[in-house]
Formats: C-alpha cells, sequence, structure tokens
C-alpha cells in the first residue's frame, strides 16, 4: 500500500515544465491552479480510495485465515471420530503452513523432560538431542510462548537446532503438555507468513485438546 500512496504523491508532483525555473507569473498560475476546487477534490478521492484498498486487504486477509482455521478445526474434529490426532496435525501443518517435517513432543513439568509421542518424515536418530529440553525447546517451556527459528538470535541456536524451524507449545488449562516440531519448510515457501503464526497459535490449545482427548478414549477402550 505504501507503493500506491508514493505513486500518487510522485504523480502530483509531476511537473510539465523543461526544467528551467519559472518566472514569477508562471509561479502565480501554478497556484492558481492548485487552488483549483476540482484538483482538490481529484485528490480526495485519490486519498479515499486508497484507504478502500487497504481496508479490502485487511478484510481478505482475514477471510483467508478464517477459511484456514475452519479447515484445520473440522479436520481435528473428524479426527476425534478417526483416532487418527496426530495424522490430521501432519496434514494441517502440511497443507496449509507447509512443512513435511514434524514432530510432537509431551512435556513432564515435573521431571522437566520430554518424550517423543509421534513424528513424520524426521528420522528417530535426529530427534533425540531434543529430548534434554534445552534450547529453543526450553525456552518455550519456560517462557510459555512458542519459538520460532527467525527470530533466535544465531548465537543461541545449538547445533542440532539447525533444521528447526519452529517450537509450537500445547496448552491444557494454561498448562504445557508438550510442543509441536517443525523442521524445514517445502521447497517453494521461504519462511513462515503471519497466518502461519496465528493457524500455530490455535494449534497451541486446539491440537493439545484433541490429542488429550484421543488418550482418554484409549484408556476407556484398554482391556
Amino acid at each position: 500500500m505504501w507503493d500506491l500512496t508514493q505513486k500518487l504523491r510522485e504523480e502530483n508532483m509531476i511537473g510539465a515544465g523543461n526544467g528551467d525555473r519559472p518566472s514569477a507569473q508562471a509561479g502565480r498560475r501554478i497556484e492558481h491552479v492548485d487552488g483549483n476546487p476540482s484538483t482538490s477534490t481529484g485528490t480526495e478521492e485519490l486519498r479515499l480510495r486508497v484507504q478502500q484498498l487497504s481496508l479490502r486487504e485487511q478484510m481478505e486477509r482475514n477471510h483467508f485465515l478464517l477459511m484456514r482455521l475452519n479447515a484445520a478445526s473440522a479436520r481435528l474434529i473428524q479426527s476425534l471420530e478417526g483416532g487418527d490426532v496426530f495424522d490430521a496435525i501432519a496434514e494441517i501443518i502440511a497443507n496449509l503452513i507447509g512443512s513435511e517435517e514434524i514432530a510432537v513432543f509431551d512435556y513432564f513439568p515435573t521431571e522437566q523432560s520430554f518424550s517423543l509421542a509421534w513424528s513424520w518424515g524426521v528420522e528417530a536418530d535426529a530427534l533425540q538431542p531434543f529430548l534434554c529440553g534445552a534450547g529453543m525447546f526450553g525456552r518455550a517451556v519456560e517462557h510459555g510462548v512458542s519459538q520460532f527459528r527467525e527470530r533466535q538470535p544465531e548465537a543461541l541456536l545449538l547445533p542440532f537446532e539447525k533444521k528447526l524451524t519452529a517450537c509450537a507449545i500445547l496448552k491444557s488449562s494454561r498448562e504445557i503438555v508438550g510442543v509441536i516440531a517443525l523442521f524445514g519448510l517445502l521447497p517453494q515457501k521461504n519462511s513462515l507468513e503471519w497466518a502461519d503464526y496465528e493457524l500455530l497459535k490455535f494449534l497451541e490449545t486446539y491440537a493439545a485438546v484433541a490429542i488429550q482427548f484421543q488418550r482418554l478414549q484409549a484408556r476407556q477402550v484398554a482391556p
């Protein structure tokens, strides 16, 4: 939107002379034209048009986000009946965010330790170093906030975190019960976007709820 505004400003500043300094009489003529009511009206119409375009962009962005959240919610609800919550989480992240290397870890606050609950597209050996809870995992549970590689100082990244894109916390009743780890993005995607952060925020709570539901269901049917 800044480019459009700048363009309008530049167009209003374009002169019609040959580059020589205008005479005083020409200056008076220019002042008279600038004060023309029709010119002021045109400028105001352009300003209002810019505002309309900005508001429309906001609405379209929110509509796009709501569509993604609705799709994610529908898939999680479907997984409650199918018993495939982890697969649902992977599908949501792969199709709506753009990562096919995912792992879900359980967190045990008393021991301050992690255990691998499920993974997809990542070698088990590559996940072992994360069980100690160092680095981004540790900061996520300590501060209660999801961590993203692009927001981390390079000096704080541990050697085994080089491929870690995001560490999204899983919360239940304000208590952190696990994390979702994303390793890398699809080739056509360079970085996480605004809507991706919002979708991960949604998963912080509702993926955790779905996981807990599935585990309680498994206990009920266990012999």
